[in-house]
């Protein structure tokens, strides 16, 4: 069974995600912000985080920085409320070049808002992809 960690702040969208994603045989755990998601990554091994930018404590850019030097080969399919490429906001806290960088970390990015059958064909081919291995 692939474990999934979801990592994002809508309680909401984290549970209905999780239904769906249960459905189709992942183990799912969710994490409401980005230190917590750090601390589940500590304890447990994933093989797919998904992850949100915008978060509270700690948000998705400086999770992912701290995935990737860390904790490999997790696939990381990041979700974006900002189609990427337009101006960033002043509270994202980023610059452009640092989103690109941190962005080409990620193995698939899906902006918000999305269908969910299409996020979960992108989860089931990042699971193909690590059974491929």
């Amino acid at each position: 069974m692939t474990r999934l960690l979801l990592i994002d702040d809508d309680e909401e969208l984290c549970a209905e995600l999780r239904e769906v994603l249960e459905a189709e045989g992942f183990k799912v755990d969710i994490a409401l912000d980005g230190l917590e998601g750090l601390r589940y990554l500590h304890k447990e091994q994933y093989q797919i985080i998904i992850l949100d930018l915008k978060l509270p404590k700690l948000n998705g850019y400086g999770v992912l920085k701290s995935i990737r030097k860390t904790v490999n080969p997790l696939k990381v399919l990041v979700l974006s409320g900002r189609p990427l490429g337009e101006p960033l906001l002043k509270e994202d806290g980023v610059s452009l070049d640092e989103e690109d960088q941190i962005l080409h970390m990620a193995d698939l990015v899906i902006n918000k808002p999305f269908m969910v059958e299409n996020f979960i064909q992108k989860v089931k081919a990042l699971a193909l992809s690590i059974k491929e291995i």
